[in-house]
């Protein structure tokens, strides 16, 4: 079970990762996590084994901020009685839990994907707290929401159109150079739609607008998409990232990639009625949408005048709409990462080729880092430095080090990768299309036009996304860097589930001249210390 986000200072035997961190946990058995919840704000829990995540077993943490902390809400209003309203608002935080949804369990959709040699992106649905429905549009609102380039691209594939679910259909020629069996594909896994019952209800939520404020985080649990976010009728207040305050930004939607969360106030001063949340795939792969409702105390019928700010696909409803992304964010109060590196890595985000199948990812360009890697005995956390192993999935750094990570996704036309650093938070610094070819930052300063990198305030996630590639570009590169102030064996991977499970992962050994000795009870009996006799 991984806390996500939450740093394990001190506890890295806790961070949930079988075969890094510690044995897996056999079926009947227990374990024992222990923490210190030094870090406030919004996180949540999820299995870290075989894709688990996507059958459900998530959760929500709320840790309260300390006494005296100052939040960014005078930067919201000035009026000390609306600051006031926010901070109760925020005592009160509502976790909204959303996430895509499939009619199979994560062990049959990996093994349809294995058995046709398939990289399978098709759901059913976007869920939230467990509650939705499965939509099917007919086909002319889908041509309508379908981008320009797929269409063609459909096209000249001699597919005229998505598949009645919404999908790109099975294509051999987009999966790349791999021998693919389309017959293995159950018919209903990317063409077939079954429409929900009527009646079948979406997760509702109350707000009291005698409160002037709600504070909600939309948290992005899901293993496929990232998700447009947005409520009609309604500004967003985006007013922490990840768990952190940030300088506050209004908008009228918010992108939230899979693993983050987005902390947004939202003031209640429209008419008592119930209004839509609305949410949505950002990718271009599959049109998907799924709702919920905000409904004012005491309202029984939608506004009277409802505004919404985008449709089913997360297309714009609104001209100039407002759009926020969390690598956007600035801290608040501000911090900056170290104006150089003492260490620099470059990672290269794309499908390893033959003999590694069409649904197997690599985050180091060669090596992936798969399901079997759970199995590792002893886990890479009860060694010691000398018997690490020499691979380009594990990469070692000193305590106190400056870090840098260039990724470099390969293209053309690739999707977004959401990457998370287990152990600590990173700076995002920039990202942009083409290769990387300089070997350092620095080097790519002297030749890139000022602004393409910010070192003065940067966004700081434990959870950021690669820009995706809709064209013929052969890259796009995206740099961050952090400090190896925690030490321990950290995971690096894509969250996708099939990506992460088909290898797009690697382990940074943080603080290996300080690396701490698992205890006894961790290394031998799950967490639990034995009874005295």
């Amino acid at each position: 079970m991984h806390f996500h986000g939450i740093d394990q200072r001190g506890t890295p035997w806790s961070d949930g990762v079988p075969g890094l961190t510690q044995i897996p946990i056999r079926p009947g058995a227990s374990y024992s996590c222990k923490w210190i919840a030094a870090q406030s704000g919004a996180y949540f829990y999820h299995a870290h084994s075989r894709g688990q995540l996507m059958d459900g077993l998530y959760g929500a943490i709320l840790v309260a901020q300390s006494p005296g902390s100052k939040a960014p809400f005078h930067l919201i209003s000035t009026d000390e009685a609306e600051q006031r309203a926010m901070v109760s608002a925020e005592s009160n935080m509502q976790p909204l839990l959303v996430s895509d949804w499939s009619q199979y369990k994560f062990d049959d959709f990996y093994q349809i994907e294995a058995a046709a040699n398939f990289d399978l992106a098709c759901t059913d649905s976007i869920i939230i707290y467990g509650m939705g429905s499965q939509y099917c549009l007919d086909q002319d609102l889908l041509d309508k929401m379908t981008n320009p380039v797929i269409l063609q691209i459909l096209k000249d594939l001699g597919e005229g159109h998505l598949t009645a679910k919404g999908c790109v259909p099975p294509i051999s020629a987009l999966q790349g150079d791999f021998d693919v069996d389309l017959s293995k594909l159950p018919f209903d896994s990317v063409r077939g739609c079954s429409a929900s019952p009527t009646g079948a209800k979406n997760y509702t939520f109350n707000v009291d607008p005698a409160s002037g404020w709600a504070a909600l985080t939309f948290m992005n649990v899901g293993g496929l998409y990232p998700l447009q976010m947005s409520i009609d009728n309604h500004d967003l207040h985006v007013f922490a990232v990840d768990g952190q305050y940030i300088h506050p930004i209004v908008t009228d939607r918010v992108y939230v990639g899979n693993g983050n969360r987005i902390s947004v106030l939202v003031k209640l001063d429209q008419e008592p009625a119930r209004y839509t949340l609305r949410a949505a795939n950002d990718l271009l792969n599959q049109i998907l949408g799924g709702f919920a409702e905000m409904t004012y105390a005491g309202a029984t019928g939608p506004p009277s005048h409802l505004k919404p700010k985008m449709n089913y696909a997360g297309q714009p409803l609104t001209q100039n709409i407002r759009s926020f992304k969390p690598e956007e964010s600035h801290l608040y109060p501000a911090q900056k990462p170290a104006s150089n590196p003492d260490r620099t890595f470059k990672l290269l985000l794309r499908k390893p080729g033959r003999p590694y199948g069409a649904y197997e990812w690599s985050l180091s360009g060669h090596d992936v880092y798969n399901m079997t890697a759970e199995e590792v005995d002893p886990p890479l956390l009860f060694r010691q430095p000398p018997d690490f192993p020499d691979s380009e999935l594990v990469i070692q750094t000193k305590l106190g080090e400056w870090v840098d990570i260039i990724l470099e996704t390969e293209g053309p036309f690739a999707q977004s990768h959401p990457v998370h650093k287990h152990g600590n938070k990173v700076f995002f610094l920039g990202s942009g299309l083409g290769r990387f070819p300089w070997s350092s930052v620095d080097e790519a300063v002297r030749h890139l036009p000022p602004g393409s990198f910010n070192l003065k305030n940067p966004a700081y996630q434990d959870t950021f996304t690669t820009p995706d590639i809709v064209g013929e570009s052969p890259a796009v590169g995206t740099v961050i860097r952090y400090k190896a102030e925690v030490p321990g064996a950290w995971l690096v991977h894509c969250h996708v589930q099939t990506h992460l499970a088909g290898g797009m992962g690697i382990v940074i050994m943080d603080g290996v001249d300080a690396f701490p000795e698992v205890p006894i009870e961790y290394r031998e009996w799950n967490g639990f210390l034995p009874p005295r006799v």
